[in-house]
């Protein structure tokens, strides 16, 4: 069935789990399974792919058992059996060479029809050379085909993994279980590196021992220890890639959880990628990632995508919504993945850029102009997969981009199911952050003075398409009032109360932030922000009539935020979350060292005590500052502004 991607008519403000990686689940069931012993993996991805290896390896004879958020695997192989690997690379790759290495066996293999293109040759040639005699049922050195296996002995082997790097980790791994060491030399070099590293530091992990010398050679020795009885897969990087493209799409805010550091996945470096182009900036948040929009530049971008190719449709998918030249290189391995990757993705983006131009080894994209593209396509757009889930999640997040505003539908993707291979619940997942996006939330951050309230509330606000309410401008005005009128704070509060009567307030809008006027009139911010207003003004803020008077024009705001059409609130103040809104969906409480406030207020040109300023909010009748129940705490005493932002934006995401 098709689907049509409905796009996010406000900015994406969501925190987005990917699955497990698949290239190292399907790495760890195949190591689990030459171990000897039961080994249990955590955090596994469930997907076509992993249950086709896990499938396998029961064919096999070892003993699979599937809980919550595990997958265990003991036992040894039989010497014959018959083996469907799909259109999963990793299975078929892996257990070919896996199989090689028992003795006396005999093995059929099937795929996919997609499968017999893809490339073999160079692992079969290798491992006819090793001893094992294939038979194949079409085409010479493709699926389907049996084969007799003798086992490993060792020695020298000449290796093309030109086409794959899974043809190199295959024989990597395959190579621990033979008789002596082995020492493999490639023919050219290979492609996507990155996994290659991952599969070596992968079999250190569970024990087996494998040098990469300077001189190119790959040793593996003869080593049957494990020394892990459980493993945790990482989040998969490359599907982390779409979250990461959808703060772009979308010019919102998506944080990835659990977003690897770099370790075993190249993956992780389309991050760094994304931030070149200028399409987002990627903050660390624990253990999390961060993905905000940016600006990008009008000038083409070029980039070399051979050790991360997995993401260059992501990255290709989403060229054309930002009205510039883009050309990506590296890439031609990837025309003999699940689909000629290059060709089907020019023949696809063509469908919604001016022009798509590709060769052997890359694509570039030609877009119509950020302002002409709405004018330029038809709607909908239809995406054939070609049974390639990287095609379908790829156009999915592009599609999240309201071109033609109003939230109209632009993509619709065709056999949208082929997600099942990597993430089942992909468009679930899409789908529920947009719905996530579209909630109206109210954000209240509290605190004293100088922790960084105004700063990190407006830069927030300004991210995600919220309107902004500073109420310390609006304490200010009021006390700039009522000075004007004569009335000091030392008159006392029924002087103030009566002076009050005559205040008319309403609300201006300048960009996103919420301005209170004055008779209809905004008062200039110098004029609130004399030493006068200054030394006042807390004394005022502190008399339960003032506050009374402002807390119904506070709690207004969420309806002027809402009949504006922004996308949220964000508040802040000094009892935002304890009385204004104490319902609100995210509470944040802002606090710092006093020898540190201190000196922001310095740089500020203001001298005021902090210690005074504290007591007096502390301790005023009406709405002390407290630390509103149910509020996140963020010290920022050693924190900089631009970490302080995106722990709050996390909090944001995640509510």
């Amino acid at each position: 069935m098709d689907y049509k991607i409905e796009p996010f008519t406000k900015p994406a403000c969501a925190a987005i789990q990917a699955p497990g990686s698949k290239s190292i689940t399907n790495r760890a069931l195949l190591l689990a399974a030459m171990a000897g012993q039961k080994i249990k993996i955590f955090n596994p991805l469930v997907s076509r792919d992993s249950q086709i290896m896990a499938q396998c390896l029961k064919n096999l004879g070892f003993e699979i058992e599937e809980g919550e958020n595990f997958i265990s695997v003991s036992g040894s192989p039989k010497k014959s059996a018959k083996l469907f690997v799909g259109n999963a690379g990793t299975a078929a790759r892996f257990l070919t060479a896996f199989v090689c290495a028992i003795k006396d066996g005999e093995f059929e293999f099937d795929s996919d029809e997609e499968m017999y293109k893809r490339p073999m040759r160079g692992l079969i040639e290798a491992l006819e050379h090793l001893g094992a005699e294939f038979t194949f049922k079409k085409e010479s050195f493709s699926f389907p085909f049996s084969v007799k296996t003798k086992g490993f002995s060792g020695g020298e082997i000449s290796l093309d993994a030109t086409q794959s790097s899974q043809i190199l980790s295959a024989i990597l791994m395959s190579q621990t279980l033979a008789s002596s060491e082995t020492s493999i030399t490639l023919k050219g070099g290979t492609v996507s590196k990155p996994f290659v590293e991952m599969t070596v530091k992968m079999m250190r992990q569970f024990g087996f021992e494998v040098e990469c010398p300077s001189n190119g050679k790959y040793i593996v020795k003869n080593s049957k220890t494990c020394k892990i009885s459980s493993y945790t897969v990482e989040t998969d990087a490359t599907a982390a890639s779409y979250p990461i493209a959808l703060a772009a799409a979308t010019s919102g805010a998506v944080l990835v959880k659990n977003f690897p550091r770099e370790g075993l996945q190249g993956d992780v470096g389309f991050a760094q990628v994304m931030q070149k182009a200028g399409l987002v900036k990627c903050r660390r948040v624990g253990n999390d990632l961060l993905a905000l929009k940016s600006e990008p530049s009008a000038e083409a971008c070029e980039f070399d995508f051979n050790d991360i190719s997995d993401t260059f449709l992501t990255f290709a998918a989403i060229a054309p919504l930002f009205g510039r030249t883009t050309k990506i290189t590296g890439i031609a391995h990837t025309r003999k993945q699940e689909s000629d990757r290059v060709e089907a993705m020019a023949r696809e983006i063509s469908k919604f850029a001016k022009k798509v131009e590709f060769d052997e080894d890359s694509i570039t994209i030609f877009p119509y102009e950020k302002s002409e593209l709405a004018q330029k396509i038809s709607s909908p757009v239809k995406i054939e997969t070609y049974k390639d889930h990287r095609i379908a999640m790829s156009h999915g997040v592009a599609g999240c981009a309201d071109i033609f505003g109003g939230g109209k539908a632009w993509i619709e993707i065709r056999d949208p199911q082929c997600s099942s291979k990597t993430w089942p619940d992909f468009f679930k997942i899409l789908e529920q952050s947009r719905k996530d996006s579209m909630k109206f939330k109210t954000v209240a951050i509290d605190g004293g003075a100088a922790v960084g309230k105004s700063s990190v509330s407006k830069e927030c606000a300004k991210t995600l398409n919220y309107m902004h309410v500073d109420t310390g401008s609006h304490y200010r005005t009021i006390a700039y009032i009522l000075l004007d009128k004569g009335i000091a704070p030392s008159l006392g509060e029924d002087a103030v109360s009566q002076a009050l009567k005559g205040v008319e307030i309403s609300t201006l809008i300048f960009g996103n932030s919420a301005r209170m006027s004055v008779g209809g009139k905004e008062i200039e911010d110098s004029l609130i922000r004399t030493d006068k207003v200054n030394q006042n003004v807390s004394l005022f803020a502190a008399m339960p009539q003032v506050r009374e008077f402002l807390k119904g024009y506070q709690r207004s705001m969420e309806g002027v935020a809402k009949e504006k059409n922004f996308a949220g609130l964000v508040m802040e103040g000094r009892d935002i979350g304890s009385v204004i809104f104490p319902n609100a969906e995210i509470k944040i409480f802002l606090d710092a060292d006093e020898e540190t406030r201190r000196k922001r207020r310095a740089n500020e040109g203001i001298s005021d005590s902090i210690s005074k300023r504290d007591a007096l909010d502390k301790n005023r009748k009406t709405a002390p500052l407290v630390r509103p129940e149910g509020s996140v705490l963020i010290d920022t005493s050693n924190m900089s502004k631009e970490e302080v932002i995106a722990k709050t934006l996390a909090l944001i995401a995640e509510a």
